[in-house]
Protein backbone atom coordinates (compact mmCIF):
# COMPACT_ATOMS: atom_id res chain seq x y z
CA UNK A 1 0.00 0.00 0.00
CA UNK A 2 1.39 3.87 -1.28
CA UNK A 3 -0.34 6.84 0.32
CA UNK A 4 1.45 9.28 -1.89
CA UNK A 5 1.28 12.05 -4.02
CA UNK A 6 -0.28 10.02 -6.77
CA UNK A 7 -2.81 8.70 -4.60
CA UNK A 8 -6.59 9.40 -5.88
CA UNK A 9 -9.45 7.62 -6.60
CA UNK A 10 -13.09 8.11 -7.34
CA UNK A 11 -16.03 5.89 -5.14
CA UNK A 12 -19.58 6.15 -4.78
CA UNK A 13 -20.64 7.68 -1.04
CA UNK A 14 -24.49 7.19 -0.11
CA UNK A 15 -25.95 8.35 -3.26
CA UNK A 16 -22.44 11.23 -4.41
CA UNK A 17 -19.47 10.08 -6.54
CA UNK A 18 -16.62 11.36 -4.48
CA UNK A 19 -12.94 11.71 -5.25
CA UNK A 20 -10.35 11.13 -2.12
CA UNK A 21 -6.32 11.74 -2.78
CA UNK A 22 -3.28 13.26 -1.47
CA UNK A 23 -4.07 17.19 -0.76
CA UNK A 24 -1.78 19.29 -3.54
CA UNK A 25 -1.17 22.77 -4.00
CA UNK A 26 -3.72 22.93 -6.71
CA UNK A 27 -6.04 22.52 -3.83
CA UNK A 28 -5.94 25.88 -2.65
CA UNK A 29 -9.18 27.21 -4.17
CA UNK A 30 -11.74 25.01 -2.69
CA UNK A 31 -10.19 24.85 0.80
CA UNK A 32 -10.15 28.52 0.81
CA UNK A 33 -14.21 28.10 -0.84
CA UNK A 34 -15.05 25.29 1.83
CA UNK A 35 -15.24 27.86 4.94
CA UNK A 36 -18.50 29.26 3.44
CA UNK A 37 -19.97 25.62 3.76
CA UNK A 38 -19.13 25.58 7.40
CA UNK A 39 -21.19 26.43 10.55
CA UNK A 40 -19.40 28.98 12.86
CA UNK A 41 -19.92 26.00 15.24
CA UNK A 42 -17.58 23.40 12.95
CA UNK A 43 -15.19 26.29 12.38
CA UNK A 44 -15.20 26.59 16.22
CA UNK A 45 -14.39 23.35 16.68
CA UNK A 46 -11.45 22.56 14.02
CA UNK A 47 -10.09 25.92 14.14
CA UNK A 48 -11.07 27.18 18.56
CA UNK A 49 -12.49 30.28 17.13
CA UNK A 50 -13.89 32.31 14.37
CA UNK A 51 -12.24 32.00 11.02
CA UNK A 52 -13.79 33.85 7.94
CA UNK A 53 -11.09 32.94 5.42
CA UNK A 54 -7.52 31.89 4.91
CA UNK A 55 -4.47 33.77 4.72
CA UNK A 56 -1.94 33.05 1.40
CA UNK A 57 0.44 31.47 4.76
CA UNK A 58 -2.18 29.45 6.02
CA UNK A 59 -3.48 27.92 2.35
CA UNK A 60 0.51 27.58 1.21
CA UNK A 61 0.80 25.08 5.21
CA UNK A 62 -2.29 22.96 4.17
CA UNK A 63 -1.52 22.70 0.98
CA UNK A 64 2.45 22.28 0.41
CA UNK A 65 3.13 19.06 2.45
CA UNK A 66 6.00 16.78 2.09
CA UNK A 67 3.91 13.88 2.30
CA UNK A 68 6.20 11.99 5.00
CA UNK A 69 6.55 14.64 7.86
CA UNK A 70 3.10 16.22 6.84
CA UNK A 71 0.60 14.25 4.96
CA UNK A 72 -2.80 15.66 3.98
CA UNK A 73 -5.75 13.41 2.27
CA UNK A 74 -8.65 15.47 1.11
CA UNK A 75 -11.70 14.38 -0.30
CA UNK A 76 -13.74 16.06 -3.01
CA UNK A 77 -17.12 15.71 -5.07
CA UNK A 78 -16.70 14.18 -7.99
CA UNK A 79 -19.18 16.09 -10.09
CA UNK A 80 -20.14 19.67 -10.52
CA UNK A 81 -18.65 22.25 -8.88
CA UNK A 82 -16.19 19.48 -7.18
CA UNK A 83 -15.96 21.25 -4.30
CA UNK A 84 -13.84 19.67 -1.14
CA UNK A 85 -16.18 18.48 1.49
CA UNK A 86 -13.68 17.00 3.94
CA UNK A 87 -9.61 17.00 4.42
CA UNK A 88 -7.38 15.06 7.47
CA UNK A 89 -4.10 15.64 8.18
CA UNK A 90 -0.85 14.34 10.00
CA UNK A 91 1.62 16.87 11.60
CA UNK A 92 4.62 14.84 12.74
CA UNK A 93 5.91 16.30 15.84
CA UNK A 94 9.54 17.32 15.80
CA UNK A 95 10.43 16.45 19.46
CA UNK A 96 9.25 12.53 18.77
CA UNK A 97 9.08 11.78 15.61
CA UNK A 98 7.01 8.51 16.54
CA UNK A 99 3.94 10.93 17.03
CA UNK A 100 1.80 13.09 15.02
CA UNK A 101 -1.14 15.66 15.96
CA UNK A 102 -4.10 14.67 13.51
CA UNK A 103 -7.15 16.48 11.73
CA UNK A 104 -9.88 16.19 10.38
CA UNK A 105 -12.32 18.73 9.49
CA UNK A 106 -15.80 17.96 7.14
CA UNK A 107 -18.37 20.66 5.71
CA UNK A 108 -21.58 20.58 7.55
CA UNK A 109 -23.52 19.02 4.88
CA UNK A 110 -20.72 15.56 5.03
CA UNK A 111 -20.83 15.29 8.67
CA UNK A 112 -21.90 12.23 10.26
CA UNK A 113 -22.14 10.48 6.73
CA UNK A 114 -19.29 8.24 8.01
CA UNK A 115 -16.62 9.91 6.10
CA UNK A 116 -14.57 10.92 9.55
CA UNK A 117 -14.58 7.29 10.42
CA UNK A 118 -13.29 6.88 6.25
CA UNK A 119 -10.32 9.54 6.53
CA UNK A 120 -9.56 8.72 9.97
CA UNK A 121 -8.60 4.29 8.47
CA UNK A 122 -6.70 6.00 5.84
CA UNK A 123 -4.64 8.26 8.33
CA UNK A 124 -3.96 5.45 10.68
CA UNK A 125 -2.72 3.14 7.41
CA UNK A 126 -0.60 6.90 5.94
CA UNK A 127 0.54 7.09 9.67
CA UNK A 128 2.26 3.30 10.03
CA UNK A 129 3.74 3.63 6.54
CA UNK A 130 5.39 6.79 7.73
CA UNK A 131 6.84 5.44 11.32
CA UNK A 132 4.32 6.82 13.15
CA UNK A 133 3.08 4.80 16.42
CA UNK A 134 1.44 7.30 17.94
CA UNK A 135 -1.45 9.96 17.37
CA UNK A 136 -2.32 13.01 18.92
CA UNK A 137 -6.07 14.65 18.73
CA UNK A 138 -6.17 18.31 20.06
CA UNK A 139 -10.10 19.40 20.30
CA UNK A 140 -12.47 21.66 22.30
CA UNK A 141 -13.97 19.41 25.58
CA UNK A 142 -17.71 19.94 23.89
CA UNK A 143 -16.49 18.33 20.63
CA UNK A 144 -18.24 14.98 21.88
CA UNK A 145 -18.25 13.60 18.07
CA UNK A 146 -14.21 13.22 17.67
CA UNK A 147 -14.19 11.50 20.97
CA UNK A 148 -16.59 9.13 19.66
CA UNK A 149 -14.36 8.69 16.21
CA UNK A 150 -11.63 8.36 18.87
CA UNK A 151 -12.33 5.55 20.93
CA UNK A 152 -14.43 3.90 18.08
CA UNK A 153 -10.89 3.75 16.31
CA UNK A 154 -8.20 3.32 18.99
CA UNK A 155 -7.90 3.08 22.38
CA UNK A 156 -6.73 6.48 24.28
CA UNK A 157 -3.67 6.42 26.41
CA UNK A 158 -3.42 9.68 27.68
CA UNK A 159 -6.12 12.31 28.22
CA UNK A 160 -4.88 16.14 29.45
CA UNK A 161 -7.49 18.65 29.90
CA UNK A 162 -6.22 22.65 30.12
CA UNK A 163 -8.72 25.54 30.39
CA UNK A 164 -9.11 25.59 26.35
CA UNK A 165 -8.79 22.70 24.94
CA UNK A 166 -8.45 18.79 25.10
CA UNK A 167 -5.70 16.60 24.27
CA UNK A 168 -5.96 12.18 23.55
CA UNK A 169 -3.20 9.87 22.63
CA UNK A 170 -3.94 6.99 20.80
CA UNK A 171 -1.44 3.94 20.18
CA UNK A 172 -1.17 2.06 16.44
CA UNK A 173 -2.85 -1.32 17.12
CA UNK A 174 -1.57 -3.44 14.70
CA UNK A 175 -4.98 -5.32 14.19
CA UNK A 176 -6.32 -2.93 13.61
CA UNK A 177 -4.33 -1.67 10.97
CA UNK A 178 -4.76 -4.98 9.29
CA UNK A 179 -8.57 -4.84 9.59
CA UNK A 180 -8.53 -1.30 8.15
CA UNK A 181 -6.25 -2.23 5.25
CA UNK A 182 -8.40 -5.26 4.37
CA UNK A 183 -11.39 -2.74 4.35
CA UNK A 184 -10.27 -0.26 1.72
CA UNK A 185 -8.06 -2.71 -0.19
CA UNK A 186 -9.88 -1.37 -3.32
CA UNK A 187 -8.75 2.04 -3.24
CA UNK A 188 -5.46 0.59 -3.27
CA UNK A 189 -6.05 -1.98 -6.28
Amino acid sequence: MKIDQSFRKEFPWKGQSLRVGFVLPEAKKKISASIAHMSRETIRHRFFGIKNGFTDRELKYLTEVDGYNHFALGIEEAQGEERGVAIARLVRDDLHPEEAEIAILIIDEYQKSGLGTFLMKFCLLAAAERGITTLRFTYLPENTAIVKLIKRLGNPVKNSLNSDYTQMKIKLERENLEMYFNELKDFFA
